[in-house]
């Protein structure tokens, strides 16, 4: 009988990082000026966001099982722009039209979302804010030196499998904004195909829940994870307050 982590996936949904008060802000509409909070997260995030295919990399290359490397090769492929036909169908179900999506690799749909928002300057890391920095090294850092049940836990129970509903609440937001669905395919997409991306991870996390030891890594690696993103939407969610607080003191 196959490893049960079905305890871990409930509680990395039901983590601070997954039910965050920025995010519930965000999908309620709350904020006064959502153009603002909506240009801000494209400004910050992206460094993040870019450099996906190096953290799925990284767990790639951990792996001992070529039939699990191959697994999130598959994935890699998919981050990459490269869909079957079963997948369009199913992407064209929910309104993502081939065509905004085909070859073209998810980096490059967020920044083509990012630009949209009007941020038309060319991305530089060197800018990022140090908040970010931290986030994406101190993430890199568990991928790269973790164990291989620490990294899938980071990347798989502790990213992917809240994805889906991490971004829904951009999704809500920015069906009321003034872009176009072209331009903001990055998230209906994330919330559709990454559904695949993480029954992949919890196949393989699942082989190696079956010792304490390595549950126990996947947890560890699924809540540093989850910490480090629910710090960076205190940092975005702070900005997004201070705004508004700029805004009725003017």
């Amino acid at each position: 009988m196959p490893v049960s982590i079905t305890d871990l996936v409930e509680e990395s949904l039901n983590h601070r990082a997954v039910r965050h008060p920025y995010l519930q802000a965000i999908g309620a509409n709350e904020f006064a000026d959502i153009d603002w909070v909506i240009r801000d997260f494209a400004e910050n995030y992206y460094g993040y966001s870019a450099n996906f295919p190096r953290y799925l990399t990284a767990v790639i290359s951990k792996l001992e099982s070529p039939q699990h490397r191959a697994s999130l090769l598959q994935n890699l492929t998919e981050e990459s722009g490269v869909y079957d036909e079963a997948e369009y169908a199913e992407l064209a179900a929910v309104g993502i039209e081939r065509e905004w999506i085909e070859g073209i690799p998810h980096p490059q749909l967020f920044r083509r979302f990012r630009e949209a928002t009007g941020l038309v300057a060319p991305y530089t890391p060197q800018d990022d804010a140090i908040e970010l920095v931290c986030w994406r090294e101190s993430f890199l850092s568990t991928l790269n030196y973790g164990s291989a049940a620490e990294a899938l836990g980071a990347l798989g129970l502790g990213t992917e499998n809240i994805v889906s509903t991490i971004y829904q609440p951009f999704v809500k937001a920015l069906s009321k904004t003034s872009l176009a669905p072209r331009d903001t395919v990055f998230f209906p997409l994330h919330t559709a195909v990454d559904d695949h991306h993480q029954e992949a991870l919890e196949d393989i996390s699942r082989s190696y829940a079956a010792t304490p030891s390595g549950k126990g890594d996947l947890r560890k690696g699924m809540i540093k994870a989850l910490s480090l993103r629910s710090a960076y939407w205190d940092w975005l969610y702070d900005r997004a307050l201070t705004n508004e607080q700029r805004a009725e003191a003017a």
